[in-house]
C-alpha cells in the first residue's frame, strides 16, 4: 500500500461509555466532549456490553475491512472479544490503536486520540447508539483460546447461564446471571472467563496481561473455599440444585401463565 492510499483510508473512532463503575466517570465524560469535536467519524457505544447482547442489530454497520479503526474503552482482551461475537472477521480489521481508559491517564488519551484524527480529511461526525434497557449487562464472557470445554462453570453455576456439550460450553442466558457473582471466572482453572465490568481487574477482569501462577495459587484458594476439598462431589451438588432451581422458576411460569389465561375466560 502506498503513503497516498493510507492517507485516503476511512478511519474511524469506537468509543464505549461504560455502563459499569470501572472507569472515572470525569474521564468518561471529558473523552466524550472531545470526541464530538474530531474531524473523524466517531460512535459512541453506551454500553458495548450491553449492545451486544441487547441490540447487535445496531452494531452491524460498524465495521468496514478497508477502515483503521482507534477503540476507546476498557482492557483490549475483552473489547476484542466482544466486538468479535457480531463480527467474525474483527481480528484482521486494521485497529490503529486501543486507548484503554481503565490504565490511562487524561492527557494520554487526548494525545492518542488527535494524533488518530491529524490530516483527515474525509467524512466526520458523531454519532451514539444507545442501549437504555436498565439491564447491568453483568455477564460472562469467555475466552476461547484459554478455554478448554472442562464445563467447570456450567457445573458450578446454579442460574443456567451456561450451556455444556461434549467439547465446547457457551453462554446461552447470560440474562440469568446474578449482577456482581464472578464465581464461576473465579475457580476456571483456565483464566477462560472474563466479567467486563469486574472492578477489582486481574484476569476475571479481562486483564490484558495475566500472571499465571498468581492466578493458580489464588484459583486453589477460591476452589476450596468454595467447593471443598471434595471438588467433583460438590459440583454434582451444585448442579441437582441448579436443576432444581429451574424447575421451580418453570413452575412459577407456568403457573402464571395458567392465571392469566383464566383471568382471560372470565372476563
Amino acid at each position: 500500500m502506498t503513503e497516498t492510499s493510507k492517507e485516503k483510508k476511512e478511519k474511524h473512532i469506537l468509543f464505549c461509555k461504560c455502563g459499569g463503575e470501572r472507569i472515572n466517570p470525569d474521564l468518561l465524560n471529558a473523552v466524550n466532549e472531545h470526541l464530538k469535536n474530531q474531524p473523524v467519524p466517531v460512535t459512541c457505544l453506551s454500553d458495548l456490553c450491553g449492545l451486544v447482547q441487547q441490540k447487535k442489530e445496531l452494531l452491524s454497520d460498524l465495521f468496514s475491512d478497508d477502515a483503521e479503526y482507534l477503540i476507546i474503552g476498557c482492557y483490549s482482551r475483552t473489547m476484542n472479544l466482544l466486538f468479535g461475537q457480531f463480527y467474525e472477521n474483527f481480528g484482521k480489521l486494521d485497529v490503529h490503536n486501543h486507548v484503554n481508559l481503565i490504565e490511562m491517564q487524561h492527557d494520554q488519551v487526548i494525545e492518542r486520540i488527535n494524533s488518530f484524527s491529524a490530516g483527515y480529511a474525509g467524512n466526520s461526525g458523531y454519532n451514539e447508539i444507545i442501549e437504555d434497557s436498565g439491564w447491568p449487562s453483568w455477564y460472562p464472557v469467555l475466552d476461547y483460546s484459554r478455554c478448554t470445554a472442562c464445563g467447570q462453570c456450567a457445573d458450578f453455576c446454579l442460574f443456567g447461564v451456561y450451556e455444556k456439550t461434549e467439547d465446547h460450553v457457551d453462554v446461552t442466558n447470560p440474562q440469568g446471571c446474578k449482577n456482581n457473582c464472578p464465581a464461576c471466572a473465579r475457580i476456571c482453572p483456565s483464566s477462560a472467563i472474563i466479567f467486563p465490568k469486574y472492578k477489582n481487574g486481574g484476569a476475571v477482569g479481562g486483564s490484558d496481561e495475566i500472571d499465571e501462577f498468581a492466578e493458580q495459587q489464588r484459583q486453589a484458594l477460591d476452589l476450596e473455599n468454595f467447593l471443598g476439598t471434595d471438588i467433583y462431589s460438590a459440583l454434582e451438588k451444585r448442579k441437582l440444585k441448579r436443576k432444581s432451581i429451574i424447575r421451580d422458576e418453570s413452575m412459577k411460569t407456568a403457573l402464571t401463565e395458567r392465571d392469566n389465561a383464566v383471568k382471560g375466560i372470565l372476563k
